[in-house]
């Protein structure tokens, strides 16, 4: 079995690569052309730049289009990879502000989770918190869509802080949920036992009567 400092790095490894990724795109497009990098990663996101973020040319991180509450509904949103904002030449992230915020979080939380907890702790959190911390991007996400196909009696666009928010808190989140998971499932035969009923039963059996032990 895989030992879980092992299993652990992987997983920041991997995290921390993409993310990187994300940032060294818009970067790199101030030098030459990356568009083949964003058509690439264009199977991860949307890649609207109405819910973007840019990187400018002074490398400073901020929205790339005004947020005005307004849906734009056209090819050249999606296709479109750079803007001009208050004089600074802007490029921005091949993935939307939403996922930013979510695998900025994811890797984040992975960098101090061993200061939470024990990397061979393979007690799971009640999944409960997991979906609550899920809930806020859902309903965000959701509401946007059904707007954007006219299925709700009201418009409705999210902003880019938002977006980025409820991708923090599902992140953070999941990196939660997924290190025990996967010590769970590659590491070291360690798994945690939950005391059972029969356990119970064995401890009483060995009492008498008047509770003293025989």
């Amino acid at each position: 079995m895989v030992k879980p400092i092992h299993i652990y790095a992987a997983y920041v490894v991997i995290f921390a690569a993409f993310f990187l990724l994300i940032l060294a795109v818009p970067i790199a497009s101030f030098q030459e052309d990356e568009s083949g990098w964003y058509q690439i990663l264009s199977a991860t996101c949307h890649q609207k730049i109405s819910r973007s973020l840019c990187i400018f040319s002074d490398y400073g991180i901020g929205d790339c289009t005004s947020q005005s509450g307004v849906f734009i509904d056209s090819r050249a949103d999606r296709l479109q990879t750079s803007v001009i904002v208050d004089g600074k030449t802007g490029y921005k992230m091949p993935v939307c502000a939403r996922d930013f915020g979510l695998y900025g979080a994811i890797l984040l939380v992975a960098l101090a989770y061993p200061l939470i907890r024990k990397l061979d702790d393979t007690r799971v959190p009640p999944v409960i918190w997991l979906i609550l911390a899920i809930v806020p991007l859902a309903i965000d996400g959701s509401v946007q869509m059904l707007s954007d196909l006219g299925w709700v009696p009201f418009a409705y666009e999210s902003t880019n802080l938002i977006r980025v928010l409820t991708g923090v808190i599902a992140g953070g989140a999941a990196s939660m949920y997924a290190i025990p998971l996967l010590m769970n499932m590659f590491g070291d035969d360690n798994r945690y036992i939950a005391p059972t009923k029969i356990d119970g039963q064995k401890n009483e059996a060995k009492k008498d009567g008047s509770g003293n032990r025989r």
